[in-house]
């Protein structure tokens, strides 16, 4: 029996190992967080430039077939075939009609295009960006934004982010604040991260009508 245990700890260490491993050096598109409130944070982002993929309706995993795309892009499938800095996080976000935050937050299965993004380096413009060889891979350029953002841990399965998205737009409602867009889906981490190391994030902007966020409601 203690034997058994002593295997289970030293496999749990060992991927916990690899999880730490794997997060380091990684880097995140710079933001300043402007409000602490009940159930989500309010953070600033500086325009950023990214690689996407839409992936059409009744796409079979458009997480995995848009990552894919979006890999081979950043491994040299591209222009003066660069490698270009891995960045976290990995956007998925719903293309189509806007869902107010009285409807339902997730499209029914096969009903929208699903938008796939990697963000690139901070230093990157689309004007000095490699450009895709892919045609289905897209560079963007999104401009300065504010964002709500709700944090979760452990697997982002269907569930578990409908859970969330609903979580989030109610507090916001409860708040007053108005979004503009549908809710996008941030993945920190590869699929072999223990899933207590795992960062998830709902997160949607701000309209520019919304309160400022000196007026967010706090607790």
């Amino acid at each position: 029996m203690l034997t058994m245990v002593a295997i289970l700890a030293a496999v749990i260490l060992a991927w916990t190992g690899v999880g730490v491993m794997t997060e380091r050096g990684v880097k995140e598109p710079p933001f300043r967080v402007e409000q602490e409130a009940d159930g989500y944070v309010i953070r600033h982002y500086e325009g950023m430039v990214v690689a996407a993929v839409d992936l059409p309706p009744g796409t079979e995993d458009p997480l995995g077939a848009g990552f894919r795309l979006l890999f081979r892009y950043i491994g040299g499938e591209n222009r003066g075939v660069h490698k270009i800095t891995m960045t976290a996080p990995v956007f998925e976000e719903q293309q189509g009609t806007s869902i107010p935050m009285t409807a339902p937050v997730l499209a029914e299965a096969g009903g929208e295009k699903v938008r796939i993004a990697f963000v690139l380096p901070a230093s990157s413009s689309l004007e000095r960006a490699p450009q895709p060889t892919n045609l289905a891979v897209v560079l963007h350029e999104i401009p300065p934004r504010r964002l709500a953002v709700l944090r979760f841990s452990g697997y982002a399965t269907p569930t578990r982010i409908e859970a969330h998205q609903t979580r989030l737009l109610s507090a916001l409602a409860r708040d007053g604040l108005v979004t503009r867009g549908n809710p996008t889906i941030a993945y920190y981490n590869p699929p072999w991260t223990p899933p207590f190391m795992r960062r998830n994030e709902v997160m949607i902007e701000l309209a520019d009508t919304a309160k400022s966020a000196d007026s967010v409601h706090q607790e």
